[in-house]
């Protein structure tokens, strides 16, 4: 029997000699075990990758505010990743509130005492929680299923249930394994299972999922537990806020600017943002052509708003001034707009100049790195390049303008190409090679004295490869 000073999970339900006959949903919070929900400061600001509103937040937030999952080094919880059965049973121990001593008995054959989850299995196999499988593994390595894992709460749970003779769910029959379980978890109300009505219990869990079922057995036990009053995420350097006021937090379409010279427009992503406090900026350069500016609900735009939202950034994108050639590249007075709409936001916004992002494909990688960086970097100090099929610099021994000291330790450049964006590969570029411009950017700033990265994947072209920018950043957002 498991009852603690932290949590009453396993054997609550065993003391209440509940018995349950799964014919319908039961509400989560029926039971003496069921409390009204309080408020906790949590000591920790949120996960980089899951922001207040994404998917699977508040059991999320709850796993870390409890420290039953301190997710990665670099800030970020990956809710999209799988996890494995290993991970699963640290969670599931943090979880009871338990302490195991676990000696140096070796209970399966690939968790020997040096693993990390070694405390936490062999306390699931001292309660009957997992006995592992055949072979005398327990699979530490090996991604759980929504089945294994329903079997592994309805244990923990404590719960006697009856399974219906009729199967719920079509795809699971009265002698499947996990029957039981995946119906006791139907049966309690603590998953809806899919809507076509199956429960899968063959696929993967995912991380966010995994919060999701052990929010709802605490729930279900426990009663709701707190909201958590989250503290707000430091940028990764000192604030450098360029004071601008009056301008509006919105969503919109071709917004005029001119700095004088020359004159287009923008698309403008910030109706998400409050306005409360200095923020970073993301602005994306489109290829030669302009499909991402024209047709942005057609390209990575979305995506990049999505990483804008997750991280409190303005998502800014404009039409090259230059439409004649719809192009970034084939001017610096086009570079020069550029920058001089950024001067221009941070007198409209409050924007921090230490969180300054430029991305860019094709024609707009080569904008990024043969004008932005190399020529108009004084109009900001932190933050990140990410250029995707293009970023060449040709000729050069140094930059044309000079490179501050403080965003030669603040700013990274990354380059991500396919291996086939070349002509000799056939890839999609036509005459332009993305590979060797990539190389020659990477190695240019590199020898700068830049933190750079260049990443070259195999089988990829021209189209193929644009994806991975948005991918790309949001591993760069994360480690900040």
């Amino acid at each position: 029997m498991l009852v603690t000073h932290r949590r009453r999970i396993a054997g609550v339900m065993a003391i209440l000699a509940i018995t349950i006959t799964l014919t319908g949903p039961v509400a989560a919070s029926t039971g003496p075990a069921a409390e009204a929900a309080t408020t906790k400061a949590c000591a920790t600001p949120d996960f980089t990758d899951v922001p207040r509103g994404a998917n699977f937040y508040e059991a999320i937030t709850w796993l870390r505010c409890e420290q039953i999952s301190t997710g990665y080094a670099n800030g970020s919880y990956a809710p999209h990743q799988q996890i494995t059965r290993g991970e699963t049973a640290q969670l599931l121990y943090r979880l009871s509130g338990e302490t195991h001593s676990a000696g140096n008995s070796i209970d399966f054959t690939d968790v020997p005492a040096s693993r990390s989850a070694f405390t936490a299995v062999s306390w699931m196999q001292a309660k009957d929680y997992s006995t592992g499988y055949a072979d005398g593994t327990f699979g530490v390595d090996r991604p759980i299923t929504r089945g294994e894992l329903a079997a592994f709460l309805y244990r923990m749970s404590g719960d006697e249930a009856t399974a219906p003779a009729t199967s719920p769910f079509p795809d699971m029959g009265a002698r499947d394994n996990f029957y039981t379980p995946a119906t006791w978890f139907h049966g309690t109300g603590m998953v809806s299972g899919y809507a076509d009505g199956t429960f899968r219990p063959h696929r993967a869990v995912t991380r966010g999922e995994s919060a999701k079922f052990l929010y709802a057995l605490e729930t279900r036990v426990n009663g709701a537990p707190p909201t958590y009053t989250v503290p707000v995420r430091q940028s990764s350097g000192p604030v450098n806020a360029t004071g601008g006021k009056g301008g509006t937090y919105r969503d919109a379409k071709a917004i005029t600017f001119s700095n004088g010279t020359t004159s287009s427009q923008y698309h403008l992503y910030a109706g998400h943002l409050k306005g409360t406090t200095p923020h970073g900026i993301l602005i994306h350069l489109h290829g030669d052509g302009g499909f991402e500016y024209r047709e942005p609900q057609w390209s990575t735009v979305p995506a990049y708003e999505k990483l804008a939202e997750q991280h409190g950034l303005m998502l800014v994108v404009p039409r090259t001034p230059d439409q004649g050639t719809n192009t970034w590249w084939r001017k610096d007075s086009s570079g020069k707009y550029a920058a001089d709409l950024l001067k221009d936001l941070g007198q409209k916004y409050d924007l921090d100049l230490n969180q300054v992002y430029w991305t860019g494909y094709s024609g707009g990688a080569e904008t990024v790195a043969r004008h932005m960086v190399n020529s108009h970097s004084a109009g900001w100090t932190g933050g990140a390049a990410v250029m995707v099929a293009g970023g060449g610099i040709y000729g050069q021994q140094a930059p044309l303008r000079p490179i501050s000291s403080a965003l030669m330790k603040n700013y990274e450049m990354h380059w991500v190409v396919g291996a086939d964006d070349t002509p000799s590969r056939g890839g999609a570029s036509g005459t332009f090679d993305a590979v060797h411009a990539a190389r020659l950017g990477s190695a240019f700033y590199s020898g700068q004295g830049m933190e750079t990265s260049l990443t070259i994947k195999p089988g990829m072209d021209h189209w193929e490869i644009a994806p991975s920018g948005p991918a790309k950043l949001a591993e760069v957002l994360a480690s900040r």
